[in-house]
């Protein structure tokens, strides 16, 4: 006898498809397996947001640091953006927080998320808050710069004192035996080298005033500088972004420039208006090249590696403001 092999359980009646006997099998159907979706977290929710937001605020009273001021009369942008963004970085990190905080609860109400940010660990925080600081927008250097005012600066002509065909004119002891002209003809070399016509009597008169007035001694430590009160924007040698407008290099031109005779070691120094016009340009650099030479760029009165005029002379400062420069890019 055939031992039965049916696939019902022992006892169930079996046989054909149409026996009285039969018992149909249970028909089953097996779910298809589909990919779940993925629940969208924080970061996304929070970047697939357009709306930029500024995380740096500059208050009205802000101001750059002298150190910043310097930076930007060097061209060296980046240098400052990353000073004035280390500043704030405080700040801006907070306020990414808060934006993060408000966005979450937003999208918690609008049923796109459900979690808020006292739920989130301190990984999924992190990145929540950096895809805020993705969209910051805001420009604090450009801020800090439109709030400070004007300053005094200089831009040196050069040391006079290497132009001296007769070493003795260095000695003030020898203004009488040839150095008064020796100096004045130093003087009137630097100034010509800026473009200034120095032969009239009231330009000759004012550069007399230079040598007996200045400082006794000329070392490699006196200069001659031009002097002014302006914006700072004005004296830059490198725009901070390029454009057609900013081909070229910055050129400062004075119509009546005062000008600087200033030993920076000891502070002695005398300052005239020359009645002539005078044209300087400033050496265009890249954001992080080390910054020109004095006769290259202009500076701060303060931070002239020496004695400024200011601390020396205590001057009103808006009195230069008639000093300063139109200023252009060349083309």
């Amino acid at each position: 006898m055939t031992e039965n092999t049916a696939r019902q359980p022992q006892g169930i009646p079996t046989g054909g498809q149409f026996a009285a006997t039969t018992h149909a099998e249970p028909y089953v159907t097996l779910e298809s397996r589909k990919t779940p979706v993925a629940e969208p977290d924080a970061a996304s929710i929070l970047a697939g947001n357009q709306d930029f937001v500024s995380l740096r605020y500059v208050a009205y009273d802000d101001r750059l640091t002298e150190e910043q001021m310097t930076m930007i009369l060097a061209g060296q942008w980046t240098a400052a953006e990353n000073d004035v963004d280390e500043n704030f970085s405080d700040s801006a990190y907070d306020e990414a927080v808060t934006v993060a905080k408000a966005e979450l609860e937003a999208a918690v109400e609008a049923g796109s998320f459900d979690r808020e940010w006292d739920d989130l660990d301190h990984d999924e925080q992190d990145e929540a808050r950096r895809a805020v600081e993705e969209r910051d927008d805001s420009d604090p250097v450009q801020g800090l710069l439109r709030n400070t005012p004007d300053q005094l600066m200089r831009t040196s002509l050069g040391a006079p004192e290497p132009l001296l065909k007769d070493r003795a004119a260095a000695s003030g002891h020898h203004l009488d035996d040839g150095g008064f002209e020796a100096r004045k003809k130093a003087i009137s070399d630097l100034l010509e080298a800026s473009g200034m016509d120095t032969s009239a009597d009231a330009v000759q008169e004012e550069i007399g005033a230079l040598v007996n007035e200045g400082p006794f001694d000329w070392h490699e430590g006196v200069q001659l500088d031009v002097i002014w009160y302006g914006a700072l924007e004005d004296a830059v040698p490198t725009p901070r972004g390029e454009s057609a407008e900013t081909d070229g290099s910055k050129v400062l031109e004075f119509a009546t420039p005062h000008v600087l005779l200033i030993d920076k070691w000891n502070g002695s120094g005398h300052e005239v208006i020359l009645p002539a016009p005078l044209k300087r340009t400033l050496t265009r650099v890249g954001y992080d090249e080390a910054e020109a030479p004095q006769t290259g760029r202009a500076y701060l009165d303060s931070d002239s590696g020496g004695y400024g005029w200011d601390s020396v002379a205590g001057v009103y400062k808006p009195a230069y403001k008639d000093a300063a420069p139109a200023a252009s890019w060349s083309t």
